[in-house]
């Protein structure tokens, strides 16, 4: 037993976990790629060739590729979306290598809202959050090698490609300006009431376009048209397509309408939250930050930051219904965030759980593999282990 939680310390274990889960990705998005999906795949295929539209523009790139280049339209979605995956995947091997074998490092790593969470939900995988999860993880990897004046410019890009390709990233968008801040501080580097005014008017012509070009059945029913040859039949009235097609008015109607019950489900996604962030808000409060950089957290505890940057995105869980995903990509965001200001010496910390290593191995096997929460509508917390038990005792 001893030498085997000695081999799980070692972080080989975590190596071979981003490993299963990134096949197993690859695997579930490639069996969407085959079925069309009306939601994982589809959703990529949204352009403007039925004039500008919310959540066109990663579709619009792709559909020019195809149009200039003549490469089939699904081989294109295929190749972009695994190589975010890969991506991510890459991000995460990186990642090893700046976490300790502390068992508060692990546990952060290893959260039920992290990378596991596409494992135990398969139906996220492929979505369009790995845009913004690669977004963030790109900054906090490779922004500090940029110049002060590509900083910018790659922030900006990276604003309007998440944000014009899925509406919900104009609300995370708070995250890339955050870590653009950091890299800014760390670097020593000022910015310029020229560079706040660009960035504000950024995300005022964001929120413009998105909110004032919300889509309609006609739109629908060309983008279906330009893309019919990739597409299941009768596009404009299945999947994703549907509610492109509707307004906010139409969201908040049938998110009553579904039989939406909001308090037993905000409750379980509000234990899932406190329980996904417990030990990442744990070693983030008892981090110091370092004398050079005392300022860099305006006087606050990193934790207040944090949870302010989650609050800019309550609206998503308003509007929407797949408080899981929101969650799972407010973690992976705030926990690169967290590896830069660790990375890069702005924050300091050397707390530790006190446990014995049997009852840690015991916590990381519960706490890690047992459970997870649905992405969408919640009626109970979803217990991995509880089918196949089930078939073992029948």
């Amino acid at each position: 037993m001893t030498n085997f939680l000695k081999i799980f310390n070692s972080k080989n274990i975590l190596f071979v976990l981003i490993f299963i889960v990134s096949i197993s990705q690859l695997l579930k998005f490639y069996s969407f790629y085959i079925e069309y999906s009306e939601w994982q795949y589809t959703d990529w295929l949204i352009n403007y060739q039925g004039g500008f539209i919310r959540r066109g523009l990663i579709g619009e790139i792709l559909f020019k590729i195809y149009h200039t280049f003549n490469i089939d339209l699904n081989i294109l979605v295929l190749i972009t979306v695994s190589t975010l995956i890969l991506f991510i995947s890459f991000l995460l091997v990186k990642t090893i290598h700046h976490i300790s074998n502390r068992y508060l490092d692990i546990l952060t790593f290893l959260s039920p809202g992290f990378f596991l969470y596409p494992l135990m939900n398969s139906e996220v995988v492929g979505r369009k959050d790995i845009l913004m999860i690669s977004a963030i993880g790109f900054f906090c990897f490779f922004g500090n090698r940029m110049k002060k004046n590509f900083l910018l410019i790659t922030l900006i890009s990276l604003l309007l490609l998440t944000s014009l390709s899925h509406t919900a990233f104009l609300f995370y968008s708070p995250y890339l300006i955050f870590i653009y801040y950091l890299i800014m501080k760390k670097k020593n580097f000022y910015i310029s009431s020229l560079e706040k005014i660009i960035l504000l008017l950024t995300l005022i012509s964001m929120f413009s376009l998105i909110f004032f070009n919300q889509g309609n059945q006609s739109q629908v029913d060309e983008i279906c048209n330009s893309i019919k040859m990739y597409v299941l039949e009768n596009c404009s009235n299945r999947g994703q397509m549907v509610w492109l097609s509707g307004n906010l008015e139409n969201y908040l109607f049938q998110k009553i309408n579904i039989g939406y019950n909001f308090y037993k489900t905000s409750l379980i996604y509000i234990f899932s939250f406190l329980a996904v962030f417990f030990f990442l808000g744990l070693k983030v409060y008892n981090s110091k930050i370092s004398k050079q950089n005392k300022d860099i957290f305006f006087g606050k505890n990193p934790l207040f930051i944090f949870l302010l940057l989650f609050l800019f995105t309550g609206p998503v869980y308003i509007i929407g219904l797949d408080w899981g995903r929101y969650i799972y990509i407010s973690y992976s965001c705030i926990f690169f965030i967290t590896i830069f200001c660790f990375k890069e010496k702005l924050l300091i910390s050397n707390y530790d759980l006190k446990l014995k290593k049997y009852l840690f191995f015991l916590l990381v096997i519960v706490y890690s593999f047992t459970w997870t929460f649905p992405f969408y509508n919640a009626n109970n917390l979803k217990f991995v282990l509880k089918k196949p038990i089930n078939n073992l005792f029948k």
